[in-house]
């Protein structure tokens, strides 16, 4: 088991070439909570001042500096707050193996006994799971989302196609667009990597048993050996060829979101907390504020994995176990799950909470929205993004084997020897 030294060194790699400033854990000062997490921009900051000021006024004397970098700048920030051992008090953590290097390095307070009772029961179980290792909670989730296919409801009238129950039934729709003219079924921007990742999330989960999954998360004891993992990799290949956005891997995300949105592609794969782009007071053409639904990413009935659970991910904050206001800090995080907070952030940010019923206490939510949050209730099991899953230069290979299986650029049995040999490297 890899001892706090063998993580902090994981996590310091490349660090001291960053020059970026500290955000310490205000050792020393009392009356300073600090708050560190990922969203500077627009709506989310709006929501986290709102939250600074509430949680300031109803602790008097008491200042919370928080700062916000986005997702690439704030890993390269934890690393060098982590090689300095001035991480703040409260600090933003992904969920998966991500999450738990930090956990079984003894960088986050052990925040079970204090959630037990009241305060969990009011949260969604899978995402209090999500952030649990060897049976204790390490972080507390604020907000979650699932990774669903959208559609263009009107298109797939127009074309005389039905919303997919099955993968094969996805396929045979696409090539139905196909012939009808329509160039690219699915809008896919592959350039960032991330979203053959989260097709390829899905695929895995669906082909590859749970046991054997986790076991090759771990470079001691990975082996690959399942077929389900060529499969996926065939099926996105499959679904590449027959319905993605031809040359996927040169196109921005941006630009295939732009092709959902003027009704050149009449699917994408979108997550809920995005749903809100699909309004027209959010900038969305009214033909698609009027007509458009989502899906599940379709069923593979034959698959080895679990079939019902979702990809998808709870976001969450971790405290600090060296600060000095732990107490402090897990006030904080019980006020921003609270029910209040839980509406506001719905309203505020359009971010579905974690908070059970929150949808409950503001008007006029999207009622795709809405569906959403009652499935994802009725899910047991989120997979977790594999580059989140994964160690680090893992989590590369996976970006370079969704690419490589759209291009159809390599077999998928190559792609899965490409995957061990660089995690066999690390044991």
């Amino acid at each position: 088991m890899a001892t706090r030294r063998d993580v902090l060194a994981a996590l310091t790699a490349g660090a001291a070439a960053l020059a970026l400033p500290s955000c310490g854990a205000s050792a020393g000062d009392d009356s300073t909570l600090t708050v560190l997490h990922k969203w500077p921009e627009g709506d989310h900051k709006k929501y986290f001042d709102h939250v600074r000021a509430t949680f300031e006024e109803r602790h008097p004397g008491i200042t919370v500096e928080m700062t916000a970098v986005q997702d690439d700048p704030y890993k390269q920030r934890i690393q060098v707050l982590t090689a300095s051992r001035t991480l703040p008090d409260i600090y933003f953590l992904w969920p998966g193996s991500y999450g738990e290097k930090f956990a079984r390095a003894g960088l986050t307070d052990d925040l079970t006994d204090a959630m037990a009772g009241e305060w969990e029961d009011s949260v969604s179980s899978i995402a209090v799971d999500a952030y649990t290792y060897e049976g204790r909670r390490y972080a507390v989730p604020i907000s979650m989302s699932g990774k669903y296919m959208v559609a263009n409801t009107a298109m797939f009238a127009e074309h005389g196609v039905e919303i997919p129950g099955t993968f094969e039934d996805l396929l045979t729709v696409c090539d139905t667009l196909r012939e009808a003219g329509v160039e690219a079924p699915i809008a896919m921007g592959n350039q960032p990597m991330w979203p053959g990742v989260h097709y390829l999330t899905s695929l895995v989960a669906k082909h590859v048993p749970e046991e054997e999954f986790t076991r090759d998360v771990e470079p001691s004891t990975a082996t690959f050996s399942h077929p389900g993992y060529a499969q996926a990799f065939a099926d996105l290949g499959e679904l590449a060829a027959r319905g993605f956005t031809p040359s996927a891997n040169g196109i921005s995300s941006d630009s295939a979101k732009a092709a959902f949105l003027n009704s050149q592609s009449p699917m994408m794969f979108s997550e809920s907390n995005q749903f809100s782009t699909f309004q027209e007071k959010n900038g969305a053409p009214p033909e698609i504020a009027e007509s458009w639904d989502f899906f599940p990413f379709p069923s593979i009935p034959d698959g080895a994995g679990d079939d019902e659970s979702l990809t998808g991910a709870p976001d969450g904050f971790a405290i600090n176990p060296d600060s000095s206001k732990v107490e402090l800090a897990i006030d904080f995080l019980r006020m921003i799950t609270s029910p209040e907070m839980a509406a506001a952030m719905l309203e505020m940010r359009d971010r579905p909470s974690v908070v059970i019923g929150a949808e409950d206490r503001v008007d006029d939510v999207q009622p795709q929205l809405t569906r959403a949050l009652e499935h994802l209730d009725s899910i047991e099991k989120f997979n977790i993004w594999l580059d989140m899953e994964a160690e680090p230069q893992v989590a590369q290979a996976w970006l370079t084997a969704g690419q490589a299986a759209i291009a159809g650029s390599r077999s998928p049995e190559l792609i899965v020897q490409d995957l061990k040999e660089i995690s066999d490297a690390l044991r």
